[in-house]
């Protein structure tokens, strides 16, 4: 098996040079790093992380934990870390969390024993199960959920973001407005968004009306079915995932409704399932690649992670009808 010495003797540079190229570092020219790369590809080099970790205590390699990997939401997230990750010669382990985090602890266990320089958590909330899983020793920050100071993170503020929703419906003249809530076991996530929308429905003088889902596609119909019969005046349903707004604008037409001339939807995270629905998704963005990047700036740097509040927006698309009264022209002057 080749060594990183027979690599130097081929390429006619020192071992040390060559560590400096597999490892993604500075200080040597474009044509010394294509001569070693060359000489470990014909000799079939490959370098030996687990053995490097050993001796640094610590490997190129992020380890990346998540509920639901296929989620469109954890997707775009992952886009950002592997992007930001490759960038700085790092490599990224992925992991399925499951339900309730219960598969985590076993992932940080191997994570330890890999030596990753971090730990990124895709939606979950860090425990003190899983905090004494991962150790003293490895940083480590969440990605799209928060907890104040308890620990790092990077997400918006959820309970402004459904609020300042919840306003731009009522500002198009939308008065009637009904709530598709997530998980209400999503105490750093849906609780917060559930509080937003009543404030601003309170602030408005308005009830609020609100019926449950899971924040997937199929919990959504049956929840547009309890809106629609108990309260057939609504004008705007506001879906706290874009899933669950997908699946409420394919049953609302379903049930023979027109979107948005006779019911507006807007969802929640600027999803690509946003834009994979007709009418496209009105929605509440949230900078998910953006985060992605920034959790492997703030493991990577010299500094300890801290929590961290990203701005929201809300991106208009066709979804959303303007039911404020048109003003009337004035007549000619005579």
């Amino acid at each position: 098996m080749s060594t990183i010495r027979d690599v130097a003797r081929v390429a006619g540079v020192s071992p040390a040079t060559v560590s400096r190229v597999v490892n993604g570092l500075t200080g040597f020219s474009e044509q010394t790093r294509q001569r070693v790369e060359e000489a470990a590809s014909r000799l079939g080099y490959e370098p030996d992380t687990l053995a490097r970790g050993l001796k640094t205590r610590q490997s190129p390699v992020l380890g990346v934990l998540a509920p639901v990997v296929s989620d469109a939401l954890a997707s775009q997230i992952m886009g950002g870390i592997e992007a930001a990750a490759r960038a700085r010669g790092y490599s990224v382990m992925l992991g399925r969390t499951g339900p309730h985090a219960v598969h985590a602890p076993g992932y940080l266990r191997n994570f330890r024993a890999f030596r990753v320089a971090g730990v990124i958590f895709i939606s979950t909330v860090v425990t003190a199960e899983i905090r004494r899983a991962l150790g003293s020793r490895i940083p480590f920050t969440a990605v799209a959920i928060r907890d104040g100071s308890r620990f790092p993170s990077l997400a918006i503020d959820d309970d402004l973001a459904a609020y300042d929703g919840t306003r731009f419906l009522q500002r198009l003249g939308h008065d009637t407005i009904g709530l598709i809530t997530g998980d209400t076991e999503s105490v750093l996530v849906n609780t917060p968004r559930m509080c937003g929308y009543q404030r601003a429905m309170a602030e408005a003088g308005l009830a609020p009306i609100v019926a449950y889902g899971d924040s997937l596609y199929d919990s959504a119909p049956p929840a547009v079915r309890t809106l629609m019969t108990e309260h057939p005046d609504i004008t705007a349903i506001f879906a706290l995932s874009d899933e669950m707004a997908a699946g409420a604008i394919n049953e609302l037409q379903r049930l023979g409704y027109r979107v948005p001339a006779q019911v507006s939807v807007l969802g929640f995270d600027n999803t690509p399932t946003a834009q994979h629905v007709h009418p496209a998704l009105t929605t509440v963005t949230q900078p998910l690649y953006h985060m992605g990047e920034l959790a492997v700036e703030q493991l990577l740097s010299s500094t300890r992670p801290q929590p961290h509040i990203l701005p929201h927006t809300i991106t208009r698309r066709g979804s959303i009808a303007d039911r404020r009264p048109q003003a009337v022209p004035a007549p000619p002057s005579p």
